[in-house]
């Protein structure tokens, strides 16, 4: 059982649908408990979603810092080639905008949009409502390193300073859609 499958099993009345979003399933079971915007089961229902949409991600794609994790997250963002260096890898993952929620439903074969700017993933997450636990303890280096500023994006034309080299880029521009 996966850690989503686990948090919804708890809630034995509600009928999960593991192939639709689970931001959209997490929505439909407070409707179906009729939890108000400020009750305190939502509240704690709403922690521990938060909890396996982060558990979720690390079973899929893993925590560690090792290149064979940055290149299996790599292929499934299809990058090409996969970069063959842990640096390499880093700027490549760094420089993809891809919604986390779907990213980490999309580790069963589901398409996952890449954005080509993080604007327009701000854009996309704003309107599905489909966010990511900004700052978990289980959050290992590679979720951290996907994570965006949804709430307050960088202009498109903004330039980056990498953590890695120091030196200024513009982010790349992809708008592809993988399977």
């Amino acid at each position: 059982m996966t850690p989503l499958e686990d948090f919804f099993s708890e809630y034995d009345d509600f009928d999960y649908q593991p192939r639709r979003s689970a931001t959209s399933e997490f929505h439909r079971l407070c409707r179906h408990k009729q939890w108000g915007r400020y009750d305190a089961d939502r509240d704690e229902a709403h922690e521990n979603f938060k909890s396996a949409l982060v558990r979720e991600f690390n079973l899929n794609y893993g925590t560690e810092a090792s290149l064979e994790g940055w290149q299996a997250l790599c292929e499934r963002l299809g990058v090409d080639p996969i970069p063959t260096t842990l640096k390499a890898a880093r700027e490549a993952v760094k420089a993809t905008h891809v919604n986390l929620v779907d990213l980490t439903q999309g580790a069963d074969g589901r398409d996952v949009v890449i954005f080509p700017t993080e604007v327009a993933l701000s854009n996309y997450t704003k309107e599905t409502g489909r966010f990511f636990p900004r700052d978990h303890l289980e959050a290992g280096d590679l979720l951290r390193n996907l994570l965006r500023r949804i709430m307050n994006p960088r202009s498109e034309g903004e330039y980056n300073r990498t953590e890695l080299n120091g030196s200024y880029r513009r982010p790349k521009k992809r708008n592809a859609v993988i399977n």
